[in-house]
């Protein structure tokens, strides 16, 4: 029982270790005028990764395991980066309904917790 405990306790360690920097926060989006994100997200500090969560994808021959490239997106969802580059921001997403980051944009400022990059991106999170 007390090796069961022990195990318990790294698990939980752990978890809590590999979370650390991500948080459920809110996230608002707006890329060319449209809006590609607007409600809960994670954003992992650390990282600059943030997801809505929301991407599903499925194999195309129905399968339930299938190469990467046979995946098709059955769900929209919006995830990305921002980083720090060149004394700015660089700003990277999937344009909600690709699998794979297809697009960034370089030359945000940030003004609180937003990254913004005028007429072109605006990403906020509430902390």
């Amino acid at each position: 029982m007390l090796k069961v405990l022990k195990l318990l306790v790294i698990f939980i360690t752990v978890g809590q270790l590999t979370t650390a920097h991500a948080a459920d926060t809110y996230c608002k989006l707006t890329v060319n005028g449209g809006i590609g994100m607007n409600g809960s997200c994670t954003f992992n500090s650390k990282t600059g990764e943030f997801s809505d969560g929301l991407l599903r994808t499925a194999c195309r021959s129905g399968m339930s395991e299938c190469h990467p490239d046979d995946l098709e997106v059955v769900r929209g969802g919006v995830f990305g980066s921002v980083k720090a580059k060149d004394g700015a921001w660089e700003f990277c997403w999937n344009n909600g309904g690709y699998t794979q980051i297809n697009e960034c944009f370089e030359g945000l400022k940030k003004e609180y917790s937003c990254w913004i990059r005028p007429h072109k991106v605006v990403f906020c999170i509430d902390k």
